[in-house]
């Protein structure tokens, strides 16, 4: 019989705490714990010790850990057990000792049904470690997962503000291998974590930068004040590598060198293959469409991520590296004082301008892709621009050309949430004292109905542009549109709401254009006049399906023509 998966979940563990630093683990006797005990073992480039007492091997382990100034490791089984290590984790918080407490766990289908030895550990510790994870079990295809979730623990116990973490695995039996077999001993690649408050070390990252001019420089949504725009952009010329900016990165909207194509680009096949990088670096927050992500994750390149706070943004485990700290500087100090030629600029600039034609040849009736277009170009410098979650942003993201005009682009894309939008927009425009324009759907129009109120009292200029297709027009583009007689009742959720209602609620004044070039100049107007608007923009969200099947079919074959 091959090893077992609870022995390769193990020995994954162990080879990311190693990597990670950890040179000593402590280990408690017990049944639950036996693939971590034995995946331990099995190392030569670790020192295990044994300790039959939990609350003693705690501390041995915090010894060790004070000893070596590195992180320790102390396993334990199920049940009582673990809450021996509480002491020692209390002294390590209060000296800033990185010390990682591993428990050991039965399935989630044993507890709550007299299970012996099985309590509730995923919360132990309470407030006394600095983070604590509580594992899947043992699943096949989650070891890359494993990795970054473990790495990352281990930073967190030896960042700044140093302490214990917790660490909860569960496993189902069998336990040990049934034939005796040892367990392979396994040397993942870790992600590293370089963290400062100002600039971190950067040489290694010069060096990766100096053997390659096949790079990109991606930025997803990213909403602080500062000169990240003008550096990251300075960055890619310096380097010769495009800058894909995102609708919400604030590196798109004034900016003649950021690809924003990139989406109808990847979703060539011939063509992508040659945008092949060798090196990402990667800014502001996840992805918004799911074809970059998905020929990102497919095509293998060093990934390197910046954040200002240290926020993760890699739900495939693609980083090799996340630096965190001052962005802004970092973007700078990587800057080359001589600029040199770059494998990818010529090549996607070449197949954007042949997608910005082909965009400037489609009607002028009103498409929800093109509604997204023409609601950009309208857009004054200096002016906010806010992008509701589902459609709006996205349709922004694939299809809109950003005018030249600078503009501060805000979007609720932390949880990605339709709620609370109107609201938003309307604190954004009441804070900043700027013209404002929110792009959303009906059915999160509808749902901040009190937004509607404070936009109306704040006084802000606030024009809210509604495309209302009467209902949840992303969930026609999943397969249950099509698997279901129930789609429109619970997914589709049709409303038939007159805006006008909401119009007059909010003392709004309204608007409802028939064509593009109408709703151009409404924009206009609305934005020159100030206070609160409400433009209703009718579509037909079945129709909406074709039509971006369609402008998609119409942006791929622009990028395969011959320049």
């Amino acid at each position: 019989m091959a090893e077992t998966l609870n022995q390769r979940w193990a020995a994954t563990i162990a080879g990311t705490l190693v990597a990670c630093g950890v040179k000593h683990v402590v280990i408690a006797p017990g049944s639950r714990s036996t693939p971590l005990a034995l995946a331990f073992a099995d190392r030569s480039d670790l020192e295990c010790w044994s300790c039959l007492d939990e609350r003693s091997a705690a501390f041995f382990a915090l010894g060790l850990a004070k000893g070596t100034q590195t992180p320790a490791a102390v396993i334990c089984t199920s049940g009582t057990a673990g809450a021996h290590f509480l002491p020692a984790l209390m002294e390590a918080r209060e000296g800033a000792t990185p010390l990682i407490a591993i428990t050991a766990d039965r399935p989630d289908e044993l507890h709550g049904f007299g299970a012996p030895q099985t309590i509730e550990q995923r919360e132990l510790f309470g407030g006394y470690v600095r983070d604590a994870v509580s594992l899947a079990t043992p699943f096949e295809g989650g070891l890359d997962h494993l990795v970054a979730i473990v790495a990352r623990l281990v930073h967190r116990a030896c960042a700044p503000s140093r302490g214990g973490v917790h660490l909860n695995v569960p496993f189902r039996e069998p336990l040990a291998h049934p034939d005796g077999l040892p367990g392979p001993v396994i040397t993942p690649k870790v992600p590293r974590f370089i963290t400062a408050h100002g600039v971190p070390d950067l040489s290694e990252l010069r060096q990766v930068l100096a053997q390659t001019s096949r790079g990109l420089i991606l930025v997803g949504p990213r909403e602080r004040d500062d000169d990240f725009g003008s550096a990251v952009h300075a960055l890619g010329r310096s380097l010769g590598f495009p800058v894909i900016a995102e609708a919400a990165s604030n590196a798109r909207f004034g900016f003649d060198d950021a690809i924003w194509s990139f989406d109808a680009q990847v979703r060539s096949a011939a063509f992508s293959e040659n945008l092949r990088p060798e090196v990402v670096l990667r800014f502001g927050g996840g992805l918004t469409l799911k074809q970059p992500q998905a020929w990102l994750d497919a095509c293998r390149a060093r990934v390197f991520a910046f954040s200002d706070d240290g926020q993760q943004f890699d739900p495939h485990q693609r980083v090799e590296a996340f630096f965190s700290g001052d962005v802004v500087g970092m973007v700078k100090a990587l800057t080359l004082a001589e600029p040199r030629a770059g494998g990818l600029v010529e090549l996607m600039h070449s197949a954007q301008g042949r997608v910005r034609v082909a965009l400037e040849r489609t009607s002028a009736r009103i498409d929800e892709p093109l509604v997204a277009g023409t609601v950009c170009q309208a857009l004054p410098a200096g002016c906010n621009l806010v992008l509701s979650s589902s459609m709006p942003i996205r349709d922004v993201d694939a299809f809109a050309v950003p005018g030249r005009a600078r503009v501060r682009v805000f979007s609720n894309r932390g949880v990605n949430g339709i709620d609370g939008v109107v609201s938003t927009a309307a604190g954004v425009a009441a804070s900043t004292k700027r013209p404002t324009v929110l792009l959303i759907g009906d059915v999160a129009a509808l749902h901040d109905l009190s937004g509607w109120l404070i936009a109306q009292s704040s006084r802000a200029s606030l024009v809210v542009v509604v495309v209302n297709n009467d209902g949840g027009g992303i969930f026609n583009f999943l397969p249950v549109a099509e698997r279901t007689p129930h789609f429109e009742r619970f997914f589709g959720t049709p409303t038939g709401i007159d805006f006008s209602h909401v119009a007059a609620l909010a003392k709004a004044s309204l608007h409802r254009p028939q064509h593009l070039a109408e709703l151009s100049r409404v924009l206009h107007v609305a934005l020159e006049n100030g206070g609160l608007h409400l433009v209703e923009v009718r579509t037909d969200r079945k129709a909406n399906v074709e039509a971006h099947r369609g402008l998609n079919a119409t942006l791929v074959a622009a990028v395969e023509a011959s320049s």
